[in-house]
């Protein structure tokens, strides 16, 4: 995700951020003084070691790097990988935030080494840390849209962890004289009911909130073994479907300790081979747990650990009725397509919300008594989120729970007015004629096309014609088009475009970029921007090499000023104090640049360049640097 060859400096990092500004708020360096905030910058390095003297290792170190993304050198990331030690305690991370991920240093023990963790949402990084949240609205605004809290795996699979008593537990709960929520979810605790279970026998007393906040006070005494940091390991199971050993179950859920585990192998590796116990059950014979906790063990790891085919669906088994929050259903689509998934849950009749996530969208859908009723995908709400869903997903994880209409299905545009039935007939018809716009295509959905500035007018112009149904399309799609033919840079795929959209569907984008290819509105653009910005920094270094740097540095930004000036153009393309010329991937989208502009935009720069150094170097200099750039460009 960090790029070690990103144009962009730490210098235009900086510039960038210098009209943004942080503050703590005083209420929350009260709530939790060992979570600290810092903006990305040229000084990142040194604002770490300053927090590294005042000698206090923190829960969590959020670098704010939403303006730049993850175009910063990779060697900025492996220098604060190496300070994590200094200045993170265990269990903590140092993370770096984007406006839609986010990558975490995570210093899970003491012996072992920080472990890199990348995030493509924000939902992801919350079960890693749902306390997080309020730091992470700090740090990149507090308007940002999060979503949920929890992702609905993440739920499932935190109402089915059961919780396990340790010794301590046990001989706490043996002696309980007076009545208090700690000691009235420790009594119910028996090392064989589910969180869900304990929720609903607690329900006259604690809402689920207290249970868990009690949970986590009897986790941090050592009263129960390690139940929340399962989440996060066990959601990345079933997602990747891999497997995993029980050495890696104990560490990653923090139930065991690195060196606990090496001195269980270095005693095993002593052991003659017959007389060899597993590492499980050499854990219990050495008390570092019980046999329970085995037990449980086991069990996550036959049903998250096994890798086996992506169409087989997994029964959360709701033994009573007080399980009833957790869903009954959890799976990969695979053999499964939409279609028959929702046909599904219709034919089940259940009450209750489908969920399915794949990567960082989610598509959710309530249904009642089998009726599909409320849906959305985001931003796209009501029927167009069902076709969407029905017509063009092909992966994810679906979840369905049994409970009642969650908050952000109610808003009115999220209602369902057609049958079910009707729109799985629209997402088929949807289905078909995508297929053949993405046959038309170099690519299909994967193909890169810019638009054709040179054809502008039509867009902007009367109505296009429907080639098929030989009639003006209307204003709205009119609108549509255009809008997609802004999109269309020359850099990015058309899947990325229409998650970019994000309120349109993607039967609507392929019949936009029909319609625009059909005109030769869009084309593929030819060549690519990583040739000739090489041969450009190339003819600058070896310029560097005859008339030294500072007099290449003051041409290379006269010939910037007099080719591009203060334009929007300009935006796009970075200069370092170095000599460094790079091209800012996000200003491009930003700005709805065009690959074939760009290319232009970089070799009248480099024209000018050479006119400016020309006055400089005697001809024949000048033509062999030339020459020796088109030979090493050609080889490459």
């Amino acid at each position: 995700m960090v790029n070690s060859q990103s144009p962009i400096t730490q210098a235009q990092a900086s510039k960038n951020l210098n009209d943004r500004t942080l503050t703590m708020e005083p209420a929350l360096e009260q709530e939790n003084n060992k979570v600290s905030i810092i903006k990305y910058s040229e000084d990142l390095l040194v604002e770490i070691n300053d927090l590294i003297k005042k000698k206090q290792l923190l829960d969590a170190v959020l670098v704010d790097a939403s303006m730049v993304g993850f175009l910063f050198p990779s060697e900025v990331l492996l220098e604060c990988s190496k300070l994590v030690p200094q200045l993170i305690d265990v269990g903590g991370a140092l993370i770096f935030l984007a406006q839609d991920g986010a990558v975490a240093v995570i210093r899970e023990s003491l012996s072992s080494p920080p472990q890199l963790r990348i995030f493509s949402n924000y939902r992801e990084l919350f079960d890693l840390s749902t306390n997080i949240r309020h730091y992470v609205r700090l740090a990149v605004g507090k308007d940002t849209e999060f979503g949920s809290d929890r992702t609905d795996l993440a739920q499932q699979v935190l109402m089915s962890v059961t919780p396990v008593l340790t010794d301590k537990g046990l001989d706490r709960k043996t002696a309980i004289e007076v009545s208090s929520k700690h000691n009235l979810v420790l009594g119910l605790i028996d090392n064989y009911s589910s969180l869900a279970s304990l929720v609903e026998r607690c329900k006259d007393r604690l809402n689920e909130e207290q249970v868990l906040e009690t949970l986590k006070d009897l986790e941090k005494e050592k009263s129960i073994y390690p139940m929340f940091s399962k989440v996060p390991f066990l959601v990345e199971s079933f997602k990747t479907q891999g497997s995993f050993s029980i050495q890696e179950y104990f560490l990653r859920c923090q139930i065991l300790t690195q060196g606990q585990i090496d001195s269980l192998l270095l005693e095993l590796q002593g052991t003659p081979k017959r007389e060899r116990m597993t590492l499980g059950a050499l854990a219990v014979k050495k008390e570092m747990i019980n046999s329970r906790q085995l037990e449980v063990a086991i069990q996550d790891q036959t049903f998250y650990g096994p890798s086996e085919s992506n169409d087989k669906v997994k029964g959360a088994a709701a033994g009573t009725a007080e399980e009833k929050r957790v869903q009954s259903l959890v799976g990969h689509l695979g053999s499964t397509d939409p279609m028959s998934l929702l046909q599904n849950m219709a034919t089940n009749r259940d009450t209750g919300i489908l969920s399915v996530e794949n990567r960082d969208l989610q598509f959710k859908c309530y249904f009642e008594a089998g009726k599909a009723v409320n849906a959305r995908i985001g931003k796209m709400h009501g029927n167009d989120a069902v076709v969407e869903f029905a017509s063009a997903w092909r992966q994810g994880i679906f979840v369905f729970m049994k409970r009642e209409l969650s908050e952000d299905l109610t808003k009115d545009t999220c209602k369902l007015s057609r049958a079910l039935e009707k729109l799985l007939l629209d997402a088929a018809l949807a289905q078909d004629n995508t297929d053949v716009v993405w046959k038309k295509l170099p690519g299909g959905i994967d193909a890169v096309l810019e638009k054709v500035e040179t054809r502008k007018d039509k867009i902007e112009g009367e109505p296009l014609i429907d080639p098929k149904e030989k009639k003006p399309l209307s204003a709205k799609d009119m609108d549509l088009c255009k809008r997609i033919w802004n999109a269309l840079d020359g850099l990015t795929p058309l899947h990325r475009v229409i998650r970019s959209l994000q309120d349109v569907t993607t039967a609507d984008v392929a019949y936009c970029v029909g319609i625009l290819w059909d005109y030769q509105l869009v084309k593929v653009p030819e060549g690519d921007l990583a040739t000739p910005l090489d041969k450009f920094q190339l003819l600058i270094s070896m310029v560097k090499e005859q008339i030294g740097s500072d007099r290449s540095n003051a041409f290379l930004r006269l010939s910037f000023r007099d080719t591009l000036g203060y334009s929007s153009g300009a935006r796009v393309f970075i200069l370092s104090n170095k000599g460094e010329v790079g091209i800012d991937m996000v200003a491009i989208r930003r700005h709805s640049s065009s690959l074939t502009t760009v290319l232009q935009d970089l070799e009248n720069w480099q024209v000018k360049y050479i006119e400016y150094i020309s006055a400089e170097l005697d001809k024949q200099t000048l033509l062999t640097i030339i020459h020796n750039i088109h030979d090493k460009g050609g080889s490459k």
